[in-house]
């Protein structure tokens, strides 16, 4: 599974004493095999833009003048970005902390990097991995509650071999329903040798938007068509849309353009569902191919043989998907006339 959801997740990742130096490095692997299931772009359309807080480097700092103690803040290890590669760059390069569990601090410097960074139209969250064993239970409470009262969700994974009250705690700071927002790994024995499970299990409770690229291929496959942009319609220079029906579902919607010659075609949903547009392009099998391989954000086909105009783009349109048909699947097309 990979994660396309549009959401502004802050990772916050405990590297406390009481982990140990060996179980940190477990804990690091799995961040970064966690965080490379994520995409910061699919099928055109901007998705997961992540953060970073290494925490569990808690200890007390005396305030000036005698005055009393204060705990040491959270490190603020990587800002909302898209560029994931740096994410993960940064997570190799944490260290051991050695500290106390300061996870009150964590939610607050979340807190700090969704409001700095954070998109109005995405959800936030954070996703905290830890062993469990917290300090300063209600200053903690009080802080995930207030990301909670800015609706941000919080996902908690503490990874602990063990079962106690202490777990309840844990659960009560995720997002409710719990069942969908807690996930315990049991132990760091269990998260070193299952890996890839423990990620697959947080990847398709904890993101929103889930998909399956290998499902993806085999009913790809089976349709012979493929989505190529999501919510958005290539420009008029590309080829010209032509209305054709109104259908139930883009497989009929496919099975129209392919009558009419059009390898290309939109299919609407919310304000247009079921309108079925054709486009007038040209798709060759190599080019097809291309676009299976490339669901980043790939260029719209046009109706050329050669390269296609420079004004041929994607407009952006909340009510429509484009795709393009397996030109093996249907006769002459249209722009080849």
């Amino acid at each position: 599974e990979i994660c396309v959801a549009k959401q502004d997740l802050v990772l916050a990742l405990d590297a406390s004493g009481s982990l140990r130096e060996t179980g940190y490095e477990t804990v690091k692997k799995f961040a970064l095999n966690l965080t490379s299931r994520y995409k910061s772009e699919y099928f055109g359309n901007p998705a997961i833009k992540m953060g970073v807080v290494l925490f569990g480097n808690g200890q007390l700092i005396p305030l000036r003048r005698g005055s009393g103690t204060t705990i040491k803040a959270a490190i603020n290890l990587q800002p909302l970005t898209f560029d994931l590669p740096a994410v993960r760059t940064k997570i190799e390069a944490t260290t051991w902390q050695r500290g106390f569990t300061n996870m009150a601090q964590a939610f607050s410097t979340a807190d700090i990097i969704l409001g700095q960074g954070g998109r109005s139209e995405a959800q936030s969250a954070v996703m905290v991995i830890s062993d469990g064993k917290y300090s300063f239970k209600y200053q903690t409470a009080e802080k995930a509650q207030e990301l909670k009262d800015k609706n941000v969700q919080i996902y908690m994974a503490p990874i602990t071999a063990t079962k106690g009250k202490y777990l309840r705690t844990l659960k009560s700071w995720a997002s409710r329903p719990s069942w969908t927002n807690f996930e315990r790994i049991p132990g760091l024995a269990a998260l070193k040798y299952n890996n890839a499970l423990f990620v697959q299990k947080l990847i398709v409770k904890f993101c929103p938007d889930s998909m399956s690229p290998s499902l993806r291929v085999a009913k790809e496959s089976i349709r012979g068509y493929i989505l190529i942009h999501k919510d958005g319609l290539a420009s008029d220079e590309c080829g010209e849309w032509i209305f054709l029906e109104m259908t139930a579902n883009k497989d009929e919607c496919a099975d129209a353009a392919r009558r009419n010659g059009f390898p290309g075609f939109a299919f609407g949903h919310e304000e247009a569902e079921s309108d079925c547009y054709g486009e007038t392009i040209f798709v060759t099998q190599d080019y097809f191919d291309k676009y299976k391989i490339d669901h980043k954000n790939p260029a719209p086909a046009c109706g050329n043989k050669g390269n296609c105009p420079a004004k041929c783009e994607w407009l952006e349109n909340p009510y429509y998907n484009s795709y393009i048909i397996n030109p093996v699947t249907m006769g002459k097309q249209k722009a080849d006339s």
